[in-house]
């Protein structure tokens, strides 16, 4: 349960990605949908080969970090929640070298 590991959340959908090998990604986005509600929490797993998740901010500010670099190994969780789809996006980054297969399991909750 994600509750055991301190996501106190509610999710009524997962969305599986595969991404067959390193040259499968995806592009930089928000989870900013108004199905979602305007502060979501997602919670990701991460299933298979490690790959690099960035987070860039949307509009950095000057004196702020723009991206952080993420290794998801099997068996990872990362929660966005508050704000983070605001002001940030993010991606899977293409890897070339990587020749498994990843899954992420994506947690959500739709409110329309």
């Amino acid at each position: 349960k994600l509750s055991e590991i301190g996501v106190a959340a509610h999710f009524n959908t997962c969305l599986l990605n595969y991404y067959p090998t390193g040259s499968d990604g995806m592009g930089y986005h928000a989870d900013d949908e108004p199905e979602l509600g305007p502060q979501p929490i997602i919670a990701s797993l991460s299933l298979g080969a490690t790959r690099s998740f960035v987070l860039k901010h949307k509009n950095p500010p000057t004196n702020a970090q723009s991206k952080v670099e993420l290794h998801l190994e099997s068996g990872q969780l990362i929660v966005m929640r508050g704000v983070t789809q605001q002001y940030w996006k993010h991606t899977v980054t293409k890897t070339k070298t990587v020749q498994q297969g990843r899954i992420s399991l994506t947690f959500r909750k739709m409110i329309q």
